[in-house]
């Protein structure tokens, strides 16, 4: 029996795989060599205002060309009035409609090909859902006979032989164009899910080498200098659990919300996860001293001199007070800690026992803020140059249009190819990132897998500057801070955010946009683009303008 689509490339739904696999095992074990499974075979049409795109689970094709497609449902299904139904998360979608459109889909495009103009093809399907009892054959929609359900499905290829028979072999030259159209026509796309669920499998246990490397060291007074991907987050909330059990109390403290949010899904209780700002607002709380947020809810005006003016009376209160016993920790941990101010430090001293531990985990190479280191005196120093997180694609597209950054790509997944997408005009970035996000999605990434990054601010962007939406996704962007100072972020499916705001974390898929690079600012924005392009742990995109300059000129060059 040949496998015309191999296995490690077949197109598989998330949360689909066992299900379709244990079918594959049925079907080659039931049938002959007489008959070809094609599985996952993945389908566009292009449309007056949009494009479509569907997946076919299953197509077996005999001696003689003739075809049966299998679509396979798993779990329940609904019988209604207007026929048997699936709920997925966001929508119901009929099976007899997706059934049928795939039909017509295939006898569409094998029309376009030399022998289809002459000859049609011979389809039949079969709806095969495992795990469900059609009680009501004709409300299904569908042919009862085509319906292979649970008390059924050990007789799937059985019944998938006898649809057409295995064929004379008679027809052959017709029989070869058919699996040629289903090998050329047909694009086979890489299983997304299984290939990020791999990345995220070697990143947990590369990076943990890096925890194992510190030990449990007493005290700790550690500086870890670490490039990007290399495990700081895992080092953090590593050294705050073994604080917490002992019985000490930690404060770990990062720059935004987003990144203070995932830690604290990471820890157990016994301290504080915090941001600086946050901290500054929470411990100004306590003493009864509120923060009015009218002044920077809708705008971003003003900032450095609300949170200036915010610190001061940080400061004053602890000084003047003394900080209470509520707010003394032994050990302070810093993730990101390039983004820290040499003051913040002073003014964190004031909440530390005398015999407190420290840890700070910063990369030099992501000082976008420009802040100026501190020294300690009595501090060991770490070096980590191996990055587990970017793939071998994305880390050799870095190093070749960013060369000055020294890391070593420690990754064992091959990754997706980097696509770069010139333009001319900012605006044309609107239709292009709509494009893209359509791409992506066709290739299986869900709209939470893909994030958008501005490399400017993100009411200044061409890309979401002043939209809710992008094609026919909603983004999820920066609202401003509610009354308690809490960032809002609108509803939304794809996440576009700022180069600044998304730090320290990470996403599958990640686009950036508004890459035009300021010929008199190139260091800084070297370090804003290697910041966002260690950020993506499956594929990368960038769109850049076309400009004469040598960055962008890099860069350009890089993804072709």
């Amino acid at each position: 029996m040949a496998y015309a689509i191999p296995e490690v490339t077949r197109f598989a739904r998330s949360g689909a795989h066992r299900g379709e696999m244990a079918t594959l095992e049925r079907l080659e074990a039931g049938l002959g060599p007489e008959f070809t499974i094609y599985h996952g075979v993945h389908w566009t049409r292009a449309k007056a205002d949009r494009t479509e795109f569907g997946e076919i689970d299953f197509v077996v094709v005999n001696r003689d060309g003739r075809i049966v497609v299998i679509e396979q449902k798993d779990g329940p299904l609904m019988e209604t009035e207007d026929g048997l139904k699936k709920k997925y998360p966001d929508k119901v979608k009929s099976v007899s409609t997706q059934i049928h459109r795939n039909l017509c889909s295939i006898r569409g495009k094998f029309r376009q090909t030399a022998v289809g103009r002459k000859r049609g093809l011979f389809v039949n399907y079969l709806l095969y859902c495992p795990e469900y009892r059609v009680t009501e054959l004709n409300a299904a929609g569908l042919d009862a006979e085509r319906i292979v359900d649970a008390p059924r499905r050990r007789d799937l290829a059985r019944i998938v032989a006898d649809t057409w028979g295995p064929g004379t072999g008679a027809d052959s030259d017709f029989a070869e164009a058919v699996h040629r159209f289903f090998r050329q026509t047909f694009e086979v796309v890489p299983d997304v899910h299984a290939y990020k669920d791999e990345q995220d499998r070697s990143f947990a246990r590369l990076s943990a080498e890096l925890v194992d490397t510190i030990g449990d060291i007493e005290p700790l007074r550690l500086r870890v200098k670490g490039v990007a991907g290399c495990g700081k987050t895992g080092i953090a909330t590593h050294f705050y659990t073994r604080a917490a059990e002992s019985g000490k109390r930690p404060l770990m403290l990062c720059f935004n919300r987003s990144l203070r949010e995932n830690l604290n899904e990471k820890v157990s209780g016994g301290g504080l996860v915090q941001t600086w700002y946050g901290f500054c607002v929470s411990f100004l709380e306590s003493r009864g001293d509120t923060l009015d947020f009218n002044r920077v809810r809708n705008h971003l005006q003003n900032q450095d001199a609300f949170w200036s003016e915010a610190e001061d009376r940080v400061k004053e209160r602890a000084i003047e007070d003394g900080a209470p016993e509520s707010w003394r920790f032994d050990r302070l941990i810093i993730d990101e800690a390039q983004d820290f101010k040499p003051e913040w430090f002073e003014i964190l001293d004031l909440f530390l026992k005398d015999d407190h531990d420290f840890l700070w985990l910063e990369d030099s190479d992501q000082n976008i803020r420009q802040t100026e280191p501190r020294d300690k005196a009595g501090v060991v120093s770490l070096r980590a140059r191996r990055n587990y997180r970017s793939p071998e694609a994305i880390a050799r597209f870095i190093k070749t249009a960013l060369p000055s950054f020294d890391f070593e790509c420690a990754c064992p997944v091959a990754g997706f190819d980097v696509k770069v997408w010139p333009y001319d005009d900012p605006a044309d970035q609107v239709k292009l990132a709509a494009a893209r996000v359509t791409e992506l999605r066709r290739l299986g990434f869900r709209p939470e897998d893909i994030t958008l990054l501005t490399m400017r601010g993100v009411g200044r962007s061409a890309v979401g500057g002043s939209s809710r939406r992008l094609g026919g996704y909603a983004l999820s962007r920066f609202q401003g801070y509610d009354r308690s100072g809490n960032q809002k972020m609108s509803d939304g499916q794809i996440l576009f955010d700022s180069i600044h705001r998304f730090k320290g974390q990470q996403a599958p898929a990640v686009i950036l946009c508004d890459v035009d690079p300021d010929p008199g600012r190139m260091e800084d924005w070297r370090r804003r683009l290697y910041c966002g392009m260690t950020r993506a742990t499956v594929h990368l995109e960038l769109l850049v303008a076309r400009r004469a300059n040598p960055l962008s000129e890099a860069l350009i060059a890089a993804g072709r």
